[in-house]
């Protein structure tokens, strides 16, 4: 197999870092979709990464698809979808939440390509609306499961007060949505994060000592 993909893309990095913690062999490939050369227009009607070519020469796209094959592939590894069906929609609920944050931000960063005097600031605000809201409901959620949360100190990284997942009481594939959103959020846009949202980038900080997760961290 191998993943048609960006490095900063969130949904490339969702499915690179859900196949290292289950143990698949994964090799990527850097393939924007309208580059010269590019198979994924080819292999995707939508032409958009990122896009599991298999070794069938079939091909795989959307990343919550993606995990889905994965996740039946996987020979080991953490139980990253919960086999409990409630748990498992609870999982998938917030991988579409955060998926959503950053598709609201891709439209942000392709409407800020348009020339100044086209864009339009309210429908950009709309769409930094629901990056705001989705974060927002990551950050609740963690809050009431964890409870206060330490501060930045200086040198530091926000820490939870205790070990604390979104669903459950071991990681699944919903914190690697968020760390995902999160990375993508400080990518584009930054001044978002900035003393807010401690929560969300305590987990983050605590997932990026696996190297797993570090790894796959887009370039600044």
């Amino acid at each position: 197999m191998l993943l048609l993909m960006t490095p900063t893309s969130p949904y490339a990095r969702k499915c690179r870092m859900f196949a290292a913690l289950k143990r698949i062999d994964l090799p990527c490939a850097d393939e924007p979709p309208h580059a010269p050369g590019s198979r994924v227009s080819s292999l995707n009607p939508l032409a958009k990464v990122p896009t599991l070519l298999r070794d069938d020469g079939s091909a795989v796209f959307d990343s919550r698809v993606i995990v889905q094959l994965l996740d039946l592939l996987a020979p080991s590894g953490p139980e990253l979808l919960p086999r409990d069906p409630l748990r498992r929609i609870d999982v998938l609920r917030w991988e579409a939440t955060f998926d959503g944050v950053c598709d609201a931000l891709v439209l942000c960063v392709m409407e800020k390509r348009r020339p100044v005097e086209k864009q339009d600031p309210q429908w950009l605000e709309r769409q930094m609306a629901k990056v705001e809201a989705g974060l927002q409901a990551g950050e609740m959620a963690l809050m009431s499961r964890s409870g206060p949360v330490e501060r930045l100190v200086p040198g530091g990284a926000p820490s939870l007060t205790e070990r604390t997942w979104l669903v459950g009481a071991t990681m699944t594939l919903a914190d690697l949505a968020l760390v995902a959103a999160v990375g993508y959020t400080r990518l584009r846009a930054p001044e978002v994060l900035a003393g807010r949202f401690w929560a969300l980038q305590a987990l983050e900080a605590k997932l990026m000592v696996l190297p797993a997760i570090a790894i796959t961290a887009p370039p600044a």
